[in-house]
């Protein structure tokens, strides 16, 4: 049975089918219709509510979400929280994150208003305020005031994260923890929720035609864009083995189903020159539930997480329940959209090599807008040269420029063993049309993805230099 609590009250939903989404319950079903549908995409943030769920350490967090894009059934045992239940109706009295809308002139037609301040009423509810406050407002679109009032607001709601202040939205913390941790396992017959790499075995055994689902984000778009009807789902993101990040003397192995704001801030450690490309895979709202086997899993080739992997000599780990199989990004994917996933498989991790001391690593995205958009041209470069400055070891990996994300091996040739100047990235660049074609699209001509991938590598060489005389300076 699928238990939901929406705002205070605790919903009991049966014979739901599982591609039905969250959004469509509230407005639908619960008559909450503050809520509203902008895009079914994910894009626009007006459907925004947020989700109160356990921590690794058995703490509430509040997550915002795009309602339009979570299947209903992904909130067994949780709860959510929506604009209606922000009001103080005893006192007549707007919540705190309202009024600082409110007092910054923040809303006119008010339909994406409700989307906005719940992004808001999450950031609030942060154990401390961000760096960033802005960030949580990225999945918001607002067409009638500009942001500059609603950045302002964000900015004045951040210092009411990690502090004590009057909520009228509060949920009894302590009663909504005790129900989640004793919220008894879905019981479902369209929608399975596996808890173990031997129970997913067998569920993609019993359902080979069932679509894996773990965040949605791209699956979701299949039923709200496209319309059709999904009858069973497996949902992976409570599986164990697809969960967290391990380490070895070699690298790092990262769970399937790890949240891309949680990969954000893995990769932030320990490969900072990614920082930018995934802050830009959508926007929070979305890498809150967006994982990396979602993305690896849709083999979309202008995707940015495959790229990203061939430059830094990652490898996806595919499995059965019974045997692992680890593939380079660029053998895994086959064609457009094609992998060698079989029916009873799944990608269950991704493996990182530690980084090599002296190896220059860089990632540019190139998209019609800066944040929460679909790549023109991603082009990857890892290089390392000797004492000599002769290169040493190279990758480039690219997206958006074939069938599939890949890897440049005939542009690497031609820089391994040469000097790494100005010289031999001029020939390196005179190559570039001899052996990509793009194709012609509505995010960019042939000719321009061409001549985007010879500025690029203009680009490392220069910024590679700029690298290279600081630390000369600095030594």
């Amino acid at each position: 049975m699928l238990q939901i609590m929406i705002n205070q009250q605790l919903e009991t939903v049966a014979d739901v089918r599982a591609d039905t989404m969250l959004l469509t319950y509230l407005r639908e079903q619960m008559e909450l219709t503050g809520s509203k549908e902008g895009c079914a995409s994910g894009d626009c943030g007006a459907c925004t509510v947020v989700v109160v769920e356990l921590d690794d350490q058995q703490q509430l967090r509040y997550r915002q979400i795009n309602a339009c894009i979570t299947p209903l059934h992904a909130l067994h045992g949780k709860q959510v929280i929506t604009v209606e239940q922000l009001k103080d109706l005893q006192a007549n009295q707007l919540h705190p994150v309202q009024q600082a809308v409110v007092d910054k002139h923040g809303s006119q037609c008010g339909f994406c208003t409700p989307g906005i301040i719940m992004s808001l009423y999450a950031l609030s509810k942060q154990r401390q305020a961000p760096a960033h406050p802005a960030e949580y407002l990225a999945g918001n679109l607002c067409r009638c005031t500009g942001y500059g009032p609603l950045i302002e607001a964000a900015n004045d709601v951040a210092e009411l994260a990690g502090v004590e202040y009057f909520d009228p939205a509060q949920p009894d913390e302590a009663a909504v923890k005790t129900w989640q941790q004793q919220c008894a396992a879905l019981q479902s017959g369209v929608y399975h929720r596996p808890q173990t790499r031997s129970e997913l075995a067998e569920l993609r055994a019993k359902y080979p035609e069932a679509q894996l689902i773990a965040g949605g984000t791209d699956l979701a778009l299949e039923i709200t864009q496209q319309l059709k009807d999904i009858e069973q789902l497996i949902d992976v993101s409570a599986v164990d083995d697809l969960q967290g990040i391990s380490e070895s003397e070699q690298g790092w192995r990262i769970g399937a189903a790890l949240p891309l704001d949680i990969f954000h801030d893995f990769m932030r450690e320990h490969f900072p020159s990614t920082d930018e490309l995934i802050e830009r895979l959508g926007s929070l709202t979305i890498r809150r539930r967006g994982t990396l086997g979602g993305s690896l899993g849709h083999a979309s080739p202008i995707g940015d997480i495959a790229p990203l992997l061939i430059s830094l000599g990652g490898n996806i780990e595919v499995d059965d329940g019974k045997t692992r199989q680890l593939f380079a990004p660029e053998d895994y994917i086959t064609g457009y959209r094609q992998t060698r996933l079989q029916n009873k498989q799944w990608i269950s991790a991704v493996h990182l090599p530690r980084p090599q001391p002296g190896t220059q690593h860089a990632i540019y995205k190139v998209s019609k807008r800066f944040e929460d958009d679909i790549a023109t041209v991603v082009l990857a470069v890892r290089l390392r040269v000797d004492d000599a400055q002769r290169v040493k070891h190279c990758i480039i990996s690219a997206g958006g420029i074939a069938a599939k994300s890949v890897r440049l091996s005939e542009l690497e040739a031609l820089l391994l063993g040469q000097p790494f100047n100005q010289a031999s990235i001029d020939k390196l660049k005179a190559a570039v049309p001899l052996h990509i074609s793009p194709l012609s699209d509505v995010r960019g001509s042939a000719g321009y993805r061409v001549q985007l991938v010879q500025n690029l590598l203009q680009r490392f060489y220069l910024e590679s230099q700029q690298i290279t005389t600081r630390l000369t300076d600095y030594a």
